[in-house]
């Protein structure tokens, strides 16, 4: 006779079924390459994915009602919650040990910060790396700049720009480094925060140079959003919770000023470029002139993308955008003079919305004389790196960055 299962084994299998049933109602297929590098890779995202599509994409997407939160400002609310509580169950979790790295909390220039010393090593190169989150500009933390849409641009950026000044000042004294030697990374918009820090530092020929800049899938442009990687998403990506157009317009939009539920009526327009006015093309023309090379030679496995679709032009997003998205602190890739910036590398995701501008960004820098070297990971998609323990070609891809900044020093 069967023993019949107790009751705590019935419950466990009861919520085994139900997980495993969750999982199949919300299963996507992904598209051909998609973290095909690996296995494990594979299965591991089609089991991450649904659960970051129900817990943070379904009820905070900005543009249909139907789902749990309509106002913009409760959107916000749950995006930094469900994305800060589903991040501490990945990435950097017990890459530190206590024991070898000593992990502090500063306050630097009135910002707050969170450094990292090696314990039980010296340093050997005397070399330092700066860090700027990404999200969008209004989630995350380290440098703790002030996000949007309570702060906005240019005053996260100026945040982060007083702590890397303290690094510079201070750095020396307080960790023995080489200030000489300090090397600035920033992923997404922390990539864009990063960027524009580098060039405003050439700007004002501030000393000690930056030793080098790494940029990881970084936003840096808001006057184009039809790319061929943005069109892709739109065509094979749609629904997945990975970053598309449309929350990079909001979140833009957000950084710029635009008020929260402004920036949402104003989607629709900008994912089609109808915010650009029609006497600014011919210069966006000139200055992506590398998209025409992206677009013949980055094509997903030779799937057809969709041409560029009819623009929704809106007098309203023109006016509003138009004072600030062809300034370079707020769209770096805008600046027409690249020269002298400090050694790159710049790491893309083929499978990311943002991947054509960091790779424009990449060519314009080695046509500028900048020695620049160019990472697309050709089976990864925005934010992998924060994955770094659970996918393969992340983790390899994380060696490669810091193998490159120590050739640095």
């Amino acid at each position: 006779m069967t023993k019949p299962l107790s009751k705590i084994g019935s419950i466990t299998f009861a919520t085994i079924v139900l997980a495993f049933s969750l999982l199949l109602i919300l299963h996507k297929p992904l598209p051909p390459g998609f973290c095909e590098k690996s296995t494990i890779d594979r299965v591991i995202l089609h089991l991450f994915e649904p659960i970051l599509r129900a817990f943070y994409y379904y009820p905070s997407k900005q543009l249909q009602s139907k789902y749990l939160f309509t106002s913009a400002e409760n959107q916000i609310w749950w995006t930094r919650l469900s994305l800060n509580s589903l991040s501490k169950t990945m990435g950097p979790i017990n890459v530190f040990d206590r024991n070898s790295v000593l992990v502090k909390d500063a306050v630097w220039n009135g910002v707050n910060v969170r450094t990292y010393e090696p314990r039980l090593l010296k340093n050997a190169t005397g070399g330092a790396v700066v860090f700027i989150h990404g999200g969008g500009f209004a989630i995350g933390i380290s440098i703790d700049y002030r996000l949007s849409p309570e702060t906005v641009f240019p005053e996260n950026l100026f945040d982060c720009e007083k702590a890397v000044d303290y690094l510079f000042q201070n750095g020396a004294e307080e960790f023995g480094i080489d200030p000489k030697k300090v090397v600035i990374i920033g992923d997404s918009a922390g990539g864009n925060l990063a960027t524009v820090i580098a060039q405003r530092r050439l700007e004002k020929k501030a000393e000690p140079k930056l030793a080098a800049q790494v940029l990881l899938y970084p936003l840096l442009q808001m006057v184009d959003l039809q790319m061929v990687s943005y069109r892709y998403f739109h065509k094979r990506l749609d629904g997945f919770a990975f970053v598309d157009p449309r929350s990079v317009a909001f979140y833009y939009m957000l950084y710029a000023g635009i008020p929260l539920e402004k920036a949402k009526e104003l989607v629709p327009a900008v994912i089609t470029n109808g915010h650009i006015k029609p006497e600014h093309r011919d210069r966006i023309d000139k200055i992506l002139s590398h998209r025409s090379f992206i677009e013949s030679t980055h094509l997903y496995n030779l799937s057809k993308v969709p041409d560029r679709w009819e623009i929704q032009e809106s007098l309203e997003a023109q006016d509003l955008l138009d004072p600030i998205i062809f300034n370079p602190y707020f769209s770096p890739l805008m600046r027409e003079n690249l020269e002298n910036l400090p050694k790159s590398l710049i790491v893309t995701c083929e499978f990311d919305t943002l991947r054509d501008e960091g790779m424009i960004y990449a060519e314009r820098l080695k046509t500028a004389g900048v020695p620049t070297k160019l990472i697309n990971l050709k089976n990864g998609f925005h934010a992998m790196l924060n994955m770094h323990n659970e996918i393969t070609e992340a983790s390899f891809c994380l060696t490669d960055v810091m193998s490159w900044i120590l050739e640095q020093f």
